[in-house]
């Protein structure tokens, strides 16, 4: 596992942190999950994947999309800020593929799939959180928060795959929960 950022492979990042943490997915069950969640772990910090921008306050978002960070349409970075302020970095994997994109602060290399929340887990594990609880990250066919169409989200065929690689993905389990749907089968829930 290495980071890559301004500096170049291998990097360690300029923070450490420790304990736990919420990545926060999009899926309709992302309020009822984050909820859940704060209830047992109280107020920590959130990782923000994709639109889940619009949702929550983060330290952090994360996309293995980082285009669709500016893209009209999804303009997450913009949402962020909107809706709660400044205080949050902006990261993304595979930037070979990407190529160099201003507005991303931290690449980072991290191998396998999974889609984009389950690359949050590991870029989370790689700040130095210790524990990760998948919150708007069911991995079953369904609708964005608020409602917003699902698009790829909705196709049984793309979710039973990124499940299937979180499921084969065994050396990032440790330490990472889930708070609904198949990730929590595949995970266990926190408490």
């Amino acid at each position: 596992m290495a980071v890559i950022n301004e500096g170049g492979w291998g990097n360690p990042p300029p923070f450490s942190f420790s304990g736990s943490c919420i990545v926060a997915g999009n899926a309709w069950c992302l309020h009822e999950d984050l909820a859940a969640a704060r209830k047992i772990l109280g107020d920590v910090p959130v990782i923000a994947v994709n639109g889940a921008s619009r949702e929550v306050k983060a330290i952090a978002l994360y996309s293995c999309h980082p285009h669709r960070f500016v893209e009209i349409g999804s303009e997450w970075i913009r949402h962020q800020r909107r809706l709660f302020g400044e205080g949050f970095t902006v990261h993304s994997s595979n930037k070979p593929k990407h190529g160099e994109l201003p507005y991303v602060e931290y690449w980072w290399w991290i191998p396998g799939g999974g889609g984009s929340a389950w690359g949050a887990r590991k870029v989370a594990k790689l700040m130095g959180f210790d524990t990760v609880v998948l919150c708007g990250c069911p991995l079953l066919p369904g609708n964005y928060t608020g409602y917003r169409p699902g698009m790829l989200m909705t196709q049984p065929e793309i979710v039973g795959q990124y499940a299937a690689e979180i499921a084969s993905d065994t050396d990032w389990h440790k330490g990472a929960y889930s708070m609904s749907g198949k990730t929590r089968e595949i995970l266990s829930s926190p408490c």
